[in-house]
């Protein structure tokens, strides 16, 4: 009802609306669905459930849709019969707001199913983008490189405000670490966690998101992630536990800290974006440098103005 609050919708808009919604916890509701999209969270075998529950009812030919934000596809349809109807739809949070739509192709996918998966996203006036299958697709896997270094700066110097703040200055609506109290930090340390057998051991790697999960200071809904939260109230406040941890493990770590301006924060913010940008463009997992560029602006804020980290760059 926030729409008609705002006065985006009429009362009677909205009302059709709700009796178009049908909700049930019985998979056989879906019998006759033309397209299933699942949303749950991001843990393979769960979602592998809920394909295998959907296969049962619906028709041969009805599209499964994965919304998994780092997941690969193949690896959650498994054992699900008519591949050519798998496709990934990943919306971005808020999904009734962001207008980015990642369209994830398959192996296997058919060019109907891929046209409907676009023509969905139009008629939802979302901005659909083709993907390739990588870890975290287009938007994520740049979003994970970024964080990485946004928690480099941190052991090397910086505070979360310091960082969020440079980043605010470049046209972003919000740094890092807003972001990450704004969604929820268990998101980013599930899929860590999952990474974790696979990862390199020569990867540097900042275990700060880690410990503060640990302590079960998940974000705003905790009222304390990076930074701590007055109920009611999502102004972030700096937190002496985190700046603490933070001087901690870098000392643990043998860093000495030093200072960095806002311009050098930019820097190499944007750095990792354009280089994973373009490692991205060079697999083949998105056609073009303008494809990240509209992920970039329509699914993470990037400032338009700007035009995107690959025009940024160029």
């Amino acid at each position: 009802m926030g729409g008609v609050k705002r006065g985006k919708i009429s009362n009677n808009k909205a009302e059709k609306l709700k009796s178009n919604l049908v909700a049930s916890n019985d998979y056989a509701a879906s019998a006759d669905a033309d397209l299933a999209i699942e949303a749950v969270f991001e843990d393979l075998g769960v979602k592998q459930q809920v394909f295998q529950s959907l296969a049962g009812h619906m028709r041969e030919d009805a599209i499964l849709a994965t919304n998994t934000s780092y997941i690969d596809p193949t690896q959650i349809f498994e054992g699900i019969s008519n591949p050519t109807r798998f496709i990934g739809l990943h919306f971005f949070s808020p999904a009734h707001i962001m207008k980015l739509l990642e369209i994830v192709r398959l192996p296997t996918t058919s060019k109907d199913v891929l046209a409907t998966g676009f023509d969905l996203g139009k008629r939802l006036r979302k901005v659909g983008v083709l993907s390739g299958i990588c870890d975290g697709f287009i938007g994520n896997r740049i979003l994970s490189a970024y964080r990485r270094q946004a928690d480099y700066l941190l052991m090397d110097g910086c505070t979360p405000k310091q960082i969020d703040d440079s980043m605010r200055g470049f046209g972003t609506p919000m740094g890092p670490y807003e972001l990450q109290d704004l969604t929820g930090l268990q998101i980013s340390w599930a899929n860590r966690k999952r990474q974790a057998p696979t990862r390199s051991p020569s990867e540097r790697y900042v275990r700060i998101g880690d410990l503060l999960c640990e302590a079960e200071r998940f974000g705003q809904r905790s009222q304390k992630g990076w930074y701590a939260y007055v109920e009611g109230d999502r102004k972030p406040n700096e937190d002496s536990f985190v700046t603490d941890l933070i001087e901690k493990e870098a000392s643990e770590a043998g860093i000495e800290r030093r200072t960095f301006t806002d311009q050098e924060i930019v820097d190499r913010l944007l750095a990792v974006m354009i280089n994973e940008g373009a490692l991205i463009v060079e697999e083949g997992i998105a056609e073009r440098d303008l494809d990240v560029d509209l992920v970039k602006i329509h699914g993470y804020g990037f400032p338009r103005w700007r035009g995107g980290p690959m025009h940024y760059a160029n």
